[in-house]
């Protein structure tokens, strides 16, 4: 199973550049990587601001400082992963971005926020407070 998906993986990076332009993209209708790298980015930064509400609902509400310890923890690793990700580039000023590493950090970024909020959710969910999504 390993030796798969680390076959999987080297011919992901060889065929897929680690660099591309902002014009690729728009000739190619923003598909493959510079598309799925997009959207992590702006699905971050929308379950980020989730998660501010979250997390301040959360406190007012006494949710449990070992549920915050932990959704705040989680947080804390989305931002260091998503800095990581924006040392590459960032989609705005994307002329010589490299879009494979920024696409696997800010993912990285993305799955953390986003456990952080459900972990949240769950939480306020348990103490009866209902969350419109």
């Amino acid at each position: 199973m390993r030796k798969t998906l680390a076959l999987g993986v080297i011919l992901m990076l060889a065929l897929i550049p680690a660099t591309a332009s902002v014009k690729a993209a728009e000739i190619s209708g923003g598909s493959g990587v510079v598309g799925a790298a997009l959207a992590w980015y702006y699905l971050y930064l929308h379950e980020n601001k989730t998660f501010s509400e979250l997390y301040n609902l959360s406190v007012q509400n006494g949710v449990d400082n070992k549920t915050l310890s932990l959704a705040y923890n989680l947080s804390l690793n989305a931002s260091k992963e998503f800095k990581t990700a924006l040392s590459f580039g960032t989609p705005e000023k994307a002329t010589k971005m490299r879009w494979l590493p920024f696409m696997m950090n800010v993912r990285k970024a993305y799955l953390d926020i986003m456990k952080a909020s459900e972990l949240l959710r769950n939480a306020l969910e348990k103490k009866g407070i209902e969350i419109s999504s």
